[in-house]
């Protein structure tokens, strides 16, 4: 039994995540709809030229056109994959510990929705590569090194850019878990 345990172990984690990340991006999907109506009113709000005398105090201050968020927020997209990415720490030949990671890629809104026609390659490129650093000992240390972090970060993109082109601007990695056997 001690031996199916983390085939069983990594079975449930691959469905949950799968699970939970099918409904979260049938969620954000959703509620992207909602954003986009909510963009066409947002001359009247927030970082709008004002004309009321709220607080008149004889223009001492400039009115100001656009506020904190003045650059254009839908320059870009984030590509969230439909599932974690389940990662096996191999040591001496038998499993050591297993990666979770929650990895999102941000892109040029002019790719939108095409990049995700390349996630198959993306998660296959990219977790042969997360295999091959578990392999090397660099990935649990991640969780300690920021240095590490930037650099599997920097590979990610790298990778990225090959498959989608240079429309992949930077890796997100959104969570990061970890399960020692």
């Amino acid at each position: 039994m001690q031996k199916f345990l983390p085939i069983i172990v990594i079975l449930i984690a691959g469905v949950a995540g799968g699970g939970g990340g099918y409904f979260f991006k049938l969620q954000a999907s959703q509620g992207g709809e909602e954003h986009a109506d909510a963009g066409e009113h947002a001359e009247e709000g927030h970082g709008a030229e004002s004309d009321d005398s709220h607080g008149d105090k004889k223009d001492k201050k400039k009115k100001k056109k656009g506020g904190h968020g003045e650059a254009d927020a839908s320059s870009t997209v984030y590509m969230k994959f439909g599932r974690q990415f389940v990662v096996p720490v191999v040591e001496n030949g038998k499993p050591k510990s297993m990666m979770i990671m929650d990895i999102n890629i941000e892109v040029n809104s002019e790719q939108g929705e095409t990049v995700y026609a390349y996630e198959p390659r993306l998660r296959d490129a990219i977790l042969a590569h997360l295999i091959v650093k578990a392999g090397e000992g660099d990935l649990p240390l991640m969780l300690e090194d920021s240095a590490m972090m930037d650099e599997v970060k920097a590979e990610i993109l790298t990778i990225s850019k090959t498959i989608i082109g240079d429309g992949a601007l930077q890796v997100l990695i959104q969570d990061i878990g970890m399960q020692n056997y």
